[in-house]
Order: structure tokens, then C-alpha cells, then sequence
């Protein structure tokens, strides 16, 4: 097995669905992988319990021109340390490891996520200087299929796997708890409170059911995260007169977490497909599912691989407020389907995600390095 570097801008303990997949990545290749990341409030406690090498560094500087002329320096620099350069977003780390190849001639993996291939689409440049990245690439590896469609179609990457996010450690089995009788369902979300998560649509959906005389349908709401959505957010509770229904929750603990998905009988996140900033994938709907929680997520690419509609969960049309309503409202109303939707997203998350499932195949293609 090649010696591993993973040089990110994105890891813990920044908290997210990057920098979990990251941490999962180097948590399966642990003996044979070092980390380059920043610095982070937090990180030294992080890496002193991760049970691999994690290296904190500048890899950006505002002054330096180009300002990712630090990502560049580490990879030269510690050339003699790894044999394989794997690096996270392909613009601008991914821009750092083709000019570092020049230097050192190592081989390098760039991995895509969804966003920041979009973003490098919008403009002329950078979607010329991404594809030159990613046709430099010894390995594309894509977090969903419609990824690595992006990759393939819009990029001309070639070399492209796919490699799901898994679910981990704490991730793994659990019992599931019976959930008690209640008058209404209760809603969970859980994401960075932007508008693409689609939360204010969740809150227009309830109220619209309240509007029909559905107001049964839904108990309780609970949106846990933290962005500049907060206070627009909760104004729109306020104003739809759901204050006695959501409840904001900005931080909270992986256990505290784990309680939540345990409370939820749905979990909702009817995420935009506009713009540059859309999901990928959507790890959340996998961390719902492991506790037996379908979800109601838009009809998206990646984001329907994630949540199979009518086994593991329920898609609806991208910003079709009435539908997300009524798929609210048919899951209540059905309790064996909701279960059963439930038990069969469970059962997947459980088979198909594990880090040995996701990522074991990338061992033999780092090894044919």
C-alpha cells in the first residue's frame, strides 16, 4: 500500500459532510495515511484521539500570490513522505497538487464532492483550469454517481470511482427504540442553515397544512444547526405562527445528535437544486436512516441516491411546497408504510455504507499506482 497525504482545507473539527467523509477516509487508510490540514480551534484534542496523523499548516494566505502557494509548498516539501498526493475539492488544493507534480512527480487523487465542481463550472477559467486538474489526476474519486457524471461530462475527467460517504464508529448498529404514541409527527432537520437546505419550505408546508385544517399532521419541528439563515428563520416561524411547533437547536453534541434522529419520526430536508451550492450526496439522510427514520428529501442527482424514493424514504419535486405537504401528511396518515420505509432505509444504511464498503475498493486502485 503507497504511502498517503491528504492535504484539506475541509476536516475536522469543523463539523460537516466533508469534513466527515475526510475523517472517514483517513480513519480506514490510518496506517498508511498523514493529513495536512489547518489550523482549527479544538484540533489538538481532534487529533490527539483519531487514531492517525494529522499535521496542522497554513495552506492559504491572502498575501501570497497565488494565495494557495502554501498547499503548493507542502506537498513539495514533504515529497519525500508520501507516495500518493490525495486532495479534497478540486479548485484551488486540486490546482496545488498539479503544479507540486511538476516538482516532485508524484501522482495525486482529487476528490469531488458536488459543489465544487459546479462552482468551477460557472466560470470560464476555472472550469478549464478544474478540467486540466482532473485530467491530470491519476484517480477522480466522486461522492455520488451524478459526481462523477459532473466529472465525466462537464470536466472530461477520466479515471472516475465513485466512493459513497460512509457511516462510522458511532454510525454502526444500534437498537432501534419504539416510538411512542403522539398526536402528530415530528419533523427533523438537521444542516447549516442555508436557504438551498430548504427549511423554510418545511415551515411553509406546515403551515399550509395548518391552513387546510391538517394542523394534527405535525407536533414538533426541530431544525438543529447553525448559519446566516437563523434569524431569518426564525422570524418565519414566528410570523406563520409556529412557535409552539419548531424549535432551533445550534449546538449540540454527536450523543445529544444520536437522541435526535431517535425523537424524529421523519426526517426532512427538501435541499434547492439552484445555483452552484447543491447537494451532492446528503450524509444526514444516512445518519436518519441507520436509526430507522425515512426521509423527505427533493428529487435532485445524488441526492436520489441517497434517499430511494418509495423504499427509503420520499421525493418530491424541487420547491413543490404543496407536494412536500401532502408527502408530510400521506406518511402520517400511513404508519406501516412509514415504518416500513424506515426498516428498508435502515437495513440499507447498515449493508451498503460501511467504511469498508465505500472504500475498500479504492485500496487496489492506490495500490496499482
Amino acid at each position: 500500500m503507497p504511502r498517503l497525504l491528504l492535504l484539506t482545507l475541509d476536516f475536522p473539527p469543523t463539523r460537516g459532510g466533508v469534513a466527515r467523509y475526510l475523517d472517514a477516509l483517513a480513519s480506514h487508510f490510518r496506517d498508511t495515511i498523514t493529513v495536512v490540514a489547518p489550523r482549527e480551534a479544538g484540533a489538538r484534542a481532534f487529533d490527539a484521539s483519531c487514531g492517525y496523523p494529522v499535521v496542522r499548516r497554513t495552506l492559504i494566505r491572502r498575501w501570497t500570490n497565488p494565495r494557495w502557494f502554501p498547499a503548493v509548498w507542502q506537498l513539495i516539501a514533504r515529497k519525500g513522505s508520501y507516495d500518493v498526493a490525495v486532495v479534497s475539492h478540486v479548485l484551488p488544493i486540486g490546482t496545488a497538487a498539479m503544479i507540486a507534480k511538476a516538482f516532485t512527480d508524484k501522482p495525486y487523487a482529487v476528490i469531488v464532492h458536488g459543489m465544487d465542481l459546479a462552482l468551477a463550472a460557472r466560470n470560464p477559467w476555472k472550469r478549464w483550469l478544474a478540467r486540466c486538474v482532473l485530467r491530470g489526476a491519476k484517480l477522480v474519486v466522486a461522492n455520488s454517481r451524478a459526481t462523477e457524471r459532473e466529472a465525466r461530462e462537464t470536466f472530461e475527467a477520466e479515471n472516475v470511482v465513485v466512493a459513497y460517504p460512509p457511516l462510522r464508529g458511532t454510525d454502526l448498529p444500534m437498537p432501534l427504540l419504539a416510538k411512542e404514541g403522539i398526536a402528530g409527527l415530528r419533523l427533523l432537520t438537521v444542516s447549516r442553515l442555508v436557504s438551498r437546505k430548504g427549511h423554510r419550505r418545511v415551515l411553509d408546508a406546515i403551515k399550509a397544512l395548518r391552513d387546510a385544517g391538517r394542523g394534527d399532521v405535525v407536533s414538533a419541528y426541530r431544525i438543529v444547526g447553525a448559519g446566516p439563515m437563523e434569524g431569518e428563520l426564525r422570524r418565519a416561524a414566528r410570523e406563520l405562527g409556529l412557535d409552539n411547533v419548531v424549535t432551533f437547536l445550534k449546538e449540540v453534541s454527536d450523543e445529544e445528535l444520536g437522541q435526535l434522529y431517535e425523537w424524529a419520526d421523519l426526517f426532512v430536508m427538501p435541499t434547492s437544486g439552484e445555483g452552484a451550492d447543491r447537494e451532492g450526496f446528503g450524509m444526514v439522510y444516512l445518519e436518519a436512516a441507520r436509526h430507522g427514520v425515512p426521509s423527505i428529501a427533493s428529487r435532485l442527482p445524488g441526492v436520489d441516491e441517497a434517499v430511494l424514493d418509495g423504499k427509503t424514504g420520499v421525493l418530491v419535486p424541487d420547491g413543490d411546497v404543496a407536494a412536500l405537504a401532502d408527502a408530510i401528511a400521506r406518511l402520517k396518515a400511513d404508519t406501516k408504510c412509514r415504518h416500513d420505509l424506515g426498516s428498508a432505509a435502515r437495513e440499507r444504511a447498515m449493508r451498503d455504507f460501511t467504511p469498508d464498503q465505500c472504500f475498500q475498493p479504492l485500496k487496489s486502485l492506490f495500490d496499482s499506482f
